[in-house]
């Protein structure tokens, strides 16, 4: 008898085991991957952008098989040692111009914009002051958010010159971490502090000019806004602070909270066509660092992941109809 109870005691916390083990969360990556294989641009299915630290590169992956589509590092651009240094700590990867280009930021001062056919730097500067998020206007000038610098600068795109020395219209903005463009209102949104400024643009290409239309306060106890990234197919924003995540609505001027499996210190969020997870970005890495080796969704399932990355954000290579029209080129 007592062998009897002693078996489905066995038998029952066999089976609690096994419940707990099939309600955890799903884990569609292999853990810890760490071999770097490739595949064509062209072949890859489901391609995120990276900004990873480690080697201070922009990566492309393909998400449903982890191989490296696409990679850049000013290294290999062309650029003087001094002026590849502009790009150590790349923080900011965006597709623009019909996903022909990327428009990069970097802690280390600068921000560029590369074709992705060849890699050709077809534009950069050095705002400086951490340049934390860029966006092409619809001129083709290029506005940059600098975080420490607390400051917007827009310079002038020239085609004949890819460097431009200096800015032609700054404007002090709190904190700056982020910019997108709204073509829809025709404005510029950037989130500083606890709350998300909408601004004018001029459309003077040779003396751009941004102002102040009207501010949103998000929430009490937000004190740092930091990622702001359209949500595909809606007239909405995804707005993070150290403390919350949002969805703000363009046409009600209303925030609501984000279900999300963690609400605190989210890097940036990224959305795609149906088929395509919301990819999240959160530092795992402990202590004051900022990066983490995985991406997950919004439930915390791990969608890439591999030893050795310190991947500050993640975007997916889409379209962006929230900002640009359906032919967008230079």
């Amino acid at each position: 008898m007592k062998k009897y109870l002693w078996m489905l005691v066995a038998v029952c916390f066999l089976s609690a085991c096994s419940k707990d083990e099939e309600e955890g969360p799903y884990v569609p990556w292999r853990p810890g991957d760490q071999t770097e294989e490739t595949i064509e641009l062209d072949k890859a299915t489901k391609v995120m952008i990276l900004t990873e630290q480690s080697k201070n590169r922009i990566l492309m992956i393909d998400q449903p098989t982890g191989k490296i589509a696409w990679e850049w590092k000013a290294a290999d651009s062309g650029l003087s040692v001094s002026e590849q240094a502009w790009f150590n700590t790349p923080d900011e990867a965006k597709p623009v111009y019909n996903r022909t280009c990327v428009l990069v930021t970097a802690s280390g001062g600068g921000v560029a914009l590369i074709r992705i056919a060849d890699k050709k730097v077809l534009f950069y500067a050095k705002p400086g002051g951490n340049p934390h998020s860029a966006e092409v206007l619809p001129d083709k000038n290029i506005v940059v958010a600098s975080s420490t610098g607390n400051l917007l600068s827009v310079y002038v795109y020239n085609e004949d010159a890819s460097y431009v020395s200096k800015p032609a219209f700054t404007m002090p903005v709190y904190s700056a971490h982020n910019v997108v463009w709204d073509r829809t209102r025709n404005c510029l949104w950037t989130a500083t502090g606890a709350q998300l400024l909408k601004l004018s643009y001029n459309g003077n290409r040779t003396a751009p000019e941004l102002s102040q239309v009207y501010s949103y306060d998000m929430g009490t106890g937000n004190t740092m806004a930091h990622d702001l990234a359209p949500v595909y197919g809606e007239e909405a924003m995804y707005v993070t602070t150290v403390e919350h995540v949002y969805k703000f609505d363009c046409k009600t001027a209303k925030f609501s909270d984000v279900q999300i499996f963690q609400q605190k210190d989210i890097k940036s969020l990224s959305t795609g066509p149906e088929g395509y997870s919301t990819i999240v970005m959160r530092p795992t890495s402990g202590g004051s660092n900022w990066w983490s080796a995985e991406v997950c969704d919004l439930g915390g399932n791990r969608l890439f992941n591999r030893a050795g990355y310190q991947i500050y954000k993640a975007r997916w290579y889409v379209e962006n109809p929230f900002g640009y029209p359906e032919v967008h080129t230079l």
